[in-house]
This record gives structure tokens, C-alpha cells and sequence, in this order.
């Protein structure tokens, strides 16, 4: 009897572990299903992924995790390879390909959608009017940053930074701050003059400030490029070799990114309570503000790249030693 019920024991615990086992593995051929994780920062870059949180779990048998992290550690994603596909500001994940991290650039997710904002007694906000002003600006070493000091230098504007220098008539005073809310600040404290700041923060704070003057950056910068492009990539899509290489992945990748771009275009309404639930607590996507985000999130094609490369070159031609990047030399390891 004692033998007996020692049998049953042991049969049943070894039912226990092998039901344990067979609940990790794919039920279709035994085999566990890699975990992919996909990053976005807080912000317009997430929007592109918007949908796909809720409607793709698993892409090509691949189990997907989602994670929206800080501005501020998106790089970390890329940098320490935890995420095998990472959505960040084009030149910071550029540089960190151009550094070694073995990942490949395979979309924008987001253009241009920079605006400075302000008062300026007219619609349209001009470079002279931003002579002798102040400007809170975002993204210091990101996009944001590069375009402003692109733009300014290029009609030999002269930066100031100095916190309590004068600012001269042919001079600009640039505060840079952390995100929109900081430039909120400034502006209110009459700290600065005018902002320089993104979607969706630039239609909250003109509708928040009643601020009735703008100026579209893109078109400042295509003007300044001497026509190079009538925008600019913001936040680029970027995936690890591996799956760079990995066709079904990439197709069905590059499906769930455009069902998500629709529905985000179509329901600009439904966006904020969506992605409050789904994306951060915090998000804020006013309705006018969708069709002014920018998202984009296709495939590459050739006139792209040479874009992006022709972008890099303008405002970010040297590393943080001052020096020299050739682009071109290396967009076989960018694309």
C-alpha cells in the first residue's frame, strides 16, 4: 500500500512539472517564443506605436512587450540592448550605431513637428523677430536643439547662452529646459520670450497661454537647408541586427505600425483617454494637435536615407570632442 501510494506521488508531481514546462513552450511545436520588447518614449514617438500595445501581442510567433519609458532613459534601451526595437531622437540612436550598439535604422516614426511659439503682434513668427529675445528651447542635444542652433547660425544669428549676458540686436538667448512644461514656466515668469517646443506641448500651451504667434520649424529649416527638404527626421524606428534580418518580422512589424498610424490619424478624438490607459497616465494629445504630431513610421526608401544622412551632416557634423563625422562613410551600418 505504502508502495502504492509513493507511485502516485511521484506520478503526480512529475504531471505537475511537466504541465509547467509544456505552459512555457509555443503549443504548436514545443518551442519557447522569444520575447521581443518594443520602446518609445513619452510623447509624440509613442504615438506610433499607439494601437499595437492593445492589438499585437505577438508579431511573426514573437511574444511583444511594450514598454514607454522617460525621455530620458529611451537610450539606455538601445545602449544596454534591453529593447530589441527602439524608437528615439534620429541622432542620438544614429551616434549610438555610429558608437557600435548593433542595431539598424529602418523608419522614421516621427518628422518634423517643431514649433516656436509666443506673442509677436502677427500670426507668423519671422527670425527677426526673435532678435534680442529669449527663447525656451527643448531637447538641447537632441533634435530640437540641433535644427534651432542650425537655423540661427545659418542666418548668422549669434547664439547666447549666458544666463545673464545681454542680449544684443543680432543676438538670440537660448534657455534650454527639460520638456514643455518647463518652457510653460518661463514663458509665464517672463523669463522668455518665446518657446521652442513640440507637438502635442505646442498646441496645449497656446490654447493654455492664449498665445497667438508661431513659427513652423520645419519650414524654417527647409528654408535654411537651401531646399534640401521640406522636413526633417525627428525620431527614427531602430531594430537589432537580428531581426533586422528577419523578413516576416520586419513585414508584419511594418503592417502593425500602419494600422496604428490610421487609427491614430482617424480618431485624433479618442487619442488622449486611449493612450492615458494604455500608453502613460500622463498623456495629453489635444485633437488638433494629431495631424500636426507627424507620424510617419513607413519603410525606408533610398531618398529617405540620403535625407537622413543629408539631415545628420547639417546638425551633427561633429561628435561631443569637436570631431569631424562623415555620415556617408557609415550608413552601412545605420541602414
Amino acid at each position: 500500500m505504502k508502495k502504492r501510494f509513493t507511485a502516485i506521488i511521484v506520478i503526480l508531481v512529475f504531471t505537475l512539472i511537466l504541465s509547467l514546462c509544456v505552459g512555457c513552450q509555443d503549443k504548436d511545436n514545443g518551442k519557447t517564443k522569444q520575447t521581443v520588447r518594443i520602446a518609445a518614449p513619452e510623447g509624440t514617438p509613442a504615438l506610433a506605436i499607439t494601437r499595437m500595445i492593445v492589438d499585437n501581442k505577438t508579431i511573426a510567433g514573437k511574444n511583444i512587450e511594450y514598454g514607454i519609458v522617460s525621455p530620458l532613459n529611451i537610450a539606455a534601451e538601445m545602449s544596454s540592448g534591453k529593447a530589441s526595437v527602439v524608437i528615439m531622437p534620429i541622432n542620438a540612436g544614429a551616434n549610438l550605431v555610429r558608437q557600435g550598439a548593433d542595431y539598424k535604422l529602418v523608419s522614421v516614426a516621427v518628422n518634423g513637428s517643431l514649433y516656436i511659439i509666443g506673442n509677436a503682434d502677427k500670426a507668423t513668427i519671422e527670425l527677426n523677430d526673435l532678435k534680442g529675445k529669449t527663447i525656451a528651447c527643448i531637447g538641447q542635444t537632441g533634435v530640437p536643439g540641433m535644427v534651432l542652433r542650425y537655423i540661427l547660425s545659418n542666418n548668422l544669428i549669434k547664439i547666447v547662452t549666458d544666463e545673464n549676458a545681454e542680449v544684443g540686436e543680432n543676438e538670440v538667448k537660448i534657455k534650454y529646459v527639460a520638456d514643455g512644461n518647463a518652457a510653460k514656466t518661463l514663458l509665464t515668469s517672463g523669463n522668455a520670450d518665446f518657446a521652442l517646443v513640440g507637438e502635442p506641448a505646442a498646441t496645449s500651451l497656446r490654447t493654455a497661454l492664449k498665445l497667438t504667434s508661431e513659427m513652423d520649424v520645419q519650414r524654417a529649416y527647409y528654408v535654411a537647408s537651401g531646399n534640401l527638404s521640406e522636413t526633417f527626421p525627428q525620431a527614427g524606428i531602430f531594430v537589432k541586427t537580428e531581426l533586422y534580418n528577419d523578413f516576416a518580422f520586419l513585414n508584419e512589424l511594418f503592417t502593425a505600425l500602419s494600422v496604428s498610424k490610421k487609427w491614430v490619424t482617424e480618431n485624433p478624438a479618442s487619442v488622449t483617454a486611449f493612450a492615458k490607459e494604455n500608453l502613460y497616465q500622463s498623456a495629453v494629445f489635444p485633437e488638433a494637435s494629431i495631424s500636426r504630431c507627424a507620424i510617419n513610421a513607413g519603410r525606408l526608401s533610398e531618398e529617405d536615407k540620403t535625407n537622413i544622412l543629408a539631415f545628420l551632416g547639417l546638425v551633427m557634423s561633429k561628435d561631443a570632442k569637436g570631431n569631424s563625422i562623415n555620415w556617408e562613410e557609415i550608413k552601412d551600418r545605420i541602414f
